[in-house]
């Protein structure tokens, strides 16, 4: 697949064209459309091999990938392999009880890491319903009911009913799931997990991201029952203390997950006590994260992940972030450029030269998957120190930019506010962001608009310049955010701002970093990775110059037309 190159300016866009073609790359048209979930760098030349996730966790997510790549790029190809992804995806369901069922490999059992050995025999074994792999359905069946398609309904409704059979009610408003997985003949073991991620309790709660936004969606009492139920349960009795200092795998073991259906489930019912335990869990996250967005997998644990930074934790903690911003709990806009501009982006492998260069004789077809997929265990200077590449990143990285991209702007009424500095388009504005080149943001008005623009922190106010075709204005205040007024169509704003540059020491898993900022953009970390080195961008500025910038205006940008995930 060719993917469709925007301005320079247009990060976000550009990582998700990327990511969309390793996506496609990814569906073995020989298997009915079954994702390859796991591809072995190990081997000589690298590897791609079927595995435990593919058929409904990683089917589910790349769904819902493929959905939102779509409306951030414009993009249309690829259709019919989309297709019959859906199809297979939809073939996991069962048509009687409604649940998605893996294959159980029981040559494999065991520990985390052995599913994701080559499995593709699997399909002869007996078949279980997997907790955390009923998220990748449930995420997908949301974003297809809003984007339109009804076809999606019934099997929601279907799915609802399935899970309900699985939950036992253990107070008056509490519902818990006894189980990790289950099967009409059920395992003793599925009980309570003894290796990561199923040992947490988060594990089989991940779903809460899913079933809150089909209470946003749908709104009937049977999915409004399960997911407060659900909720309230986890926040009495799972794996995070009532203060919200955890200690386990963020996404895998489904703790940012969980707190990311929580929190919309507070945001949309009221409920502030689910508010409230959903920022505690962000506010410990983020104070055990590095200012550039390097979220440990295994927060506060031992052990390999606790020095590696998954992408899917990276995606559910700007979908936190964002959810609780835009409902006004608190403002978490920085967090979010940050992430978005520097871990999330340095996790994907842009560089097809540097791939090439690293595994001599790799297939093509092998260098197209992992080309835009996104790292699974980085390091905090360097990729692919793991055994492999996981097809999950690839899904957690479309949706992380894809939160990032739609919370940029927010438009109510005949109002338009801008909160971050990256390019993206709307019917009623187009913007350009210019960091890292200059502290420069210009918006161009399509419709006539009030217009409000928040400024970085790392801009001093004092020293803001905003302008109106190149006259000078001088905006209200509040706070942060500058409120220009009612302004015509065709006219063009510009904010300037001095682009600080500074160092910064890191301490991550016991060992030491020195990084060089400019602006919201981390430019490098001393000392440098082995094998496929990250922050090392000064070439970006020296290179392109200050002219890498200069606004491209285009009424030709992909313009969305809903909000898939209500941000």
């Amino acid at each position: 697949m060719t993917s469709i190159s925007f301005h320079p300016t247009y990060w976000l866009q550009n990582a998700a064209s990327l990511a969309m073609s390793a996506l496609l790359a990814r569906i073995d048209l020989n298997q009915a459309a079954r994702p390859y979930f796991w591809i072995d760098i190990r081997q000589s030349p690298p590897q791609a091999s079927h595995s435990y996730w593919d058929g409904v966790d990683i089917a589910g997510r790349f769904v819902d990938g493929l959905i939102l790549a779509r409306q951030m790029t414009g993009r249309c190809d690829g259709a019919e392999a989309e297709a019959q992804l859906r199809d297979y995806l939809w073939a996991q369901q069962d048509p009687q009880d409604g649940l998605f069922y893996n294959w159980e490999d029981e040559a494999h059992a065991g520990g985390e890491m052995s599913k994701y050995l080559p499995d593709a025999g699997v399909l002869t074994r007996p078949r279980h319903v997997d907790l955390f792999c009923q998220r990748g359905p449930l995420i997908a069946l949301c974003t297809l009911l809003a984007a339109g398609d009804s076809r999606a309904l019934p099997r929601w409704n279907q799915l609802i009913q399935g899970l309900w059979r699985l939950v036992e009610r253990t107070g008056p408003e509490e519902l818990c799931l006894p189980t990790y997985r289950w099967a009409p003949l059920l395992k003793p073991e599925w009980t309570m997990g003894a290796n990561v991620p199923e040992k947490w309790l988060g594990y089989r709660y991940a779903l809460l991201t899913g079933l809150a936004r089909g209470v946003e969606l749908v709104g009937d009492p049977a999915t409004t029952e399960l997911a407060l139920g659900l909720a309230r349960w986890y926040m009495r009795h799972g794996d995070v203390p009532s203060d919200g200092r955890y200690a386990a795998n963020t996404h895998s073991g489904g703790i940012l997950p969980t707190a990311v259906g929580i929190a919309r489930l507070g945001i949309h019912t009221g409920n502030a006590e689910m508010i409230a335990w959903a920022q505690r869990v962000y506010e410990w996250t983020r104070t055990n994260t590095p200012d550039f967005g390097f979220l440990r997998d295994g927060l506060g644990l031992d052990g390999f992940f606790s020095s590696t930074c998954e992408t899917c934790g990276l995606a559910d903690l700007v979908h936190l972030a964002l959810a609780l911003t835009q409902a006004g709990v608190a403002d978490y806009w920085d967090d979010i450029e940050r992430i978005a501009r520097n871990q999330l982006l340095e996790n994907q492998y842009r560089d097809a030269p540097m791939l090439r260069q690293l595994y001599p004789g790799i297939d093509e077809s092998v260098l197209a998957m992992m080309h835009g997929g996104f790292e699974c265990a980085a390091f905090p200077n360097r990729l692919l120190a793991y055994r492999g590449i996981e097809a999950c990143c690839i899904g957690g990285g479309l949706r992380a930019l894809y939160h990032a991209w739609r919370g940029a702007i927010s438009e109510t009424g005949d109002t338009t506010m801008i909160n971050l500095g990256f390019s993206r388009s709307t019917a009623n504005v187009e913007v350009i962001g210019h960091e890292p080149w200059q502290g420069r943001l210009d918006v161009r008005l399509r419709t006539p608009r009030r217009l409000t623009i928040r400024v970085p922190t790392h801009a001093a106010l004092a020293a803001t310049l905003f302008t109106v075709d190149g006259q000078p204005i001088t905006p209200s205040w509040s706070g942060r955010t500058a409120h220009l007024g009612l302004l015509a169509a065709g006219q063009i704003v510009t904010l300037t701002y001095p682009l600080q540059e500074r160092g910064a020491n890191y301490e991550i898993a016991g060992k030491s970093y020195t990084g060089w900022w400019r602006g919201a953009t981390l430019l490098e970390i001393q000392p440098p990775g082995e094998g496929y080195p990250i922050y090392q961008r000064h070439h970006m500025i020296e290179e392109t110059g200050p002219n890498a910038s200069i606004p491209s205006w285009s009424d030709a940008t992909p313009v969305p037309t809903t909000s898939l995930w209500g941000d």
